[in-house]
């Protein structure tokens, strides 16, 4: 009876160990496909900024360069401080700075400027195998 005993319980902590190992796995698996996911929509917002600094009306380029410099390009990064998921839409909150880059006159000697700031909330949803814009809910979800 002892023996039977020591088997069953044996029996019960591999169940127990096989077990708990697939939910540690299948835990892993939704973490890496979220992060997965968040990537892809961060690049998506990325180059909506990047596109809008690289117009040639851009918004930093109305601003006098300084003094001996000249308005050359700008780079946009964004960090998503909140993905919110609707359904198959996603509501995205990003902080986005874009740095201008200056240049002497002859193009040389790249030099950041002040960078912009912004907080913006976005809608994407899934396109292939990426995401892409739906709306700006900036207003709604701000009040400005």
């Amino acid at each position: 009876m002892r023996r039977i005993h020591k088997q069953l319980l044996a029996a019960l902590a591999a169940v127990i160990a096989v077990g708990g190992g697939s939910l540690v796995v299948h835990d892993r698996m939704e973490e890496a496909e979220r992060e997965s996911r968040r990537e892809s929509i961060r690049v998506a917002a990325e180059g909506i900024f990047q596109a809008r600094a690289d117009k040639k009306d851009a918004e930093w380029r109305r601003f006098a360069a300084p003094t001996g410099r000249e308005w050359s390009h700008a780079r946009a990064k964004v960090t998503l401080t909140d993905v919110e998921i609707q359904g198959v839409r996603a509501k995205v909150r990003i902080q986005e700075i874009t740095t201008p880059y200056t240049t002497n006159r002859s193009g040389a000697d790249p030099r950041p400027d002040v960078p912009w700031a912004g907080q913006y909330v976005y809608v994407f949803e899934p396109a292939g195998d990426g995401w892409k814009f739906v709306k700006d809910v900036t207003k709604e979800e701000f009040g400005s």
